[in-house]
């Protein structure tokens, strides 16, 4: 509960802090940053950053994908056994459905553990990627940028001489 509190004042400030002039030029690349992590980051040209954002994020948020999906046949399991166990009329046949219940149990706690430290990961880079965006260095002039139009997208190449 306090890391969503956490999250929610820090989402705050990052929206907040650009509204009040101190980083105006650059809200948008905080609100794009905030939108996804590394995509602030491609935007102002520090490409290597925004790769690596952006790689983390897309892998904690997949694996968070397969560890939910695990948890949830593993809970299926649990209920299956739970409910042949209680409906068992043979103790040989209760013994078998309660040692399936205590090895889904288990496993479901597991793959628990595991969700719940993917979702602190992807918070984490997240509020990497949104930080780097308010107190990171200066954005450098990027080669290539991405300019969003009404109708589609527009790829700009910057010279400088």
């Amino acid at each position: 509960m306090m890391m969503k509190k956490l999250v929610l004042v820090f989402l705050a400030v990052s929206i907040m802090l650009p509204s009040t002039g101190l980083i105006a030029a650059e809200a948008e690349d905080i609100v794009y940053s905030a939108l996804f992590p590394g995509l602030g980051q491609f935007r102002t040209g520090r490409y290597t950053r925004g790769t690596l954002l952006f790689g983390m994020e897309i892998v904690a948020l997949g694996w968070l994908g397969v560890a939910d999906i695990q948890y949830d046949r593993k809970v299926e399991v649990y209920d299956h056994a739970r409910i042949m166990y209680e409906n068992a009329s043979y103790i040989g046949d209760a013994q078998l459905y309660h040692s399936q219940m205590v090895e889904a149990w288990d496993d479901a706690e597991n793959l628990d553990k595991y969700r719940k430290m993917l979702v602190g990961a992807a918070i984490g880079v997240w509020v990497v990627g949104v930080a780097d965006m308010i107190w990171g260095p200066e954005a450098e002039i990027p080669l290539l940028t991405l300019e969003p139009r009404h109708d589609g997208f527009m790829i700009c190449r910057t010279f400088t001489f």
